[in-house]
């Protein structure tokens, strides 16, 4: 009985991460410091989805506008003109084709970023190491980085790991892998990123067109303007 159990107990810490060595560490902080010297930047995105049972994947592409804190922009161009734009305090999903824009008072709640997820990295909303324990990643890079393996502090419906993808000189976002309880993979790829820190606030606020329809997220306040 106590052999099976000592056993057992080595099974269980060899299955855990390998811990964070002196190069990841050094990793993390270049891709920390990258974003903290940065006020806003832009970049073409490309959204994949890959949902494991039904073996489909649907891609989407678009422009990416992120100024901090916390304001970000994106403009989905194909295969559907979508329009997400969240002022740091409240978010709009707009959705031309059905005539209706989503509303939430969680600045990424109407696109389902999660609270705690990378994209607080690059609105400036928060710090990785505050969010994440990060390890060496199995997976294997596909832009010219190098793969970082993140496991949250705390539990996030969205998703359960997230595979990072940067560069290891500048510290650049490549990719960001968000994969969820049941390996369901959602991936943004961003090229051609630039700094931008004179970006309008106009970008970041948005009107409801006329005869769209208004759906807000539960417990969101009227908004006031």
């Amino acid at each position: 009985m106590y052999n099976r159990a000592m056993l057992a107990l080595c099974l269980a810490v060899l299955s855990l991460p390998t811990a964070q060595d002196p190069s990841v560490e050094t990793l993390v902080q270049r891709v920390q410091a990258y974003y903290d010297q940065m006020g806003g930047f832009e970049a073409d995105f490309t959204q994949r989805y890959e949902r494991r049972l039904l073996r489909r994947v649907v891609e989407e592409s678009g422009r990416v506008v992120v100024k901090k804190p916390g304001r970000m922009r994106w403009e989905y161009e194909t295969p559907e003109e979508k329009l997400f734009v969240t002022d740091g305090t409240r978010s709009y999903f707009y959705l031309p084709l059905e005539r209706q824009v989503m509303v939430s008072h969680q600045p990424e709640g109407a696109m389902g970023l999660d609270e705690g997820s990378p994209f607080e990295l690059l609105a400036g909303r928060a710090r990785m190491t505050d969010s994440f324990a990060f390890f060496e990643s199995e997976e294997e890079p596909t832009h010219g980085g190098v793969m970082l393996h993140l496991i949250p502090t705390e539990h996030h419906d969205e998703f359960e790991t997230v595979e990072l993808e940067v560069d290891p000189d500048s510290g650049t976002m490549h990719r960001v892998v968000l994969i969820d309880s049941g390996r369901n993979r959602t991936e943004f790829i961003f090229e051609n990123l630039h700094r931008n820190e004179e970006l309008p606030e106009s970008l970041f606020r948005f009107t409801v067109p006329s005869g769209v329809e208004v759906v807000l997220h539960a417990d969101t306040p009227p908004d006031p303007r």
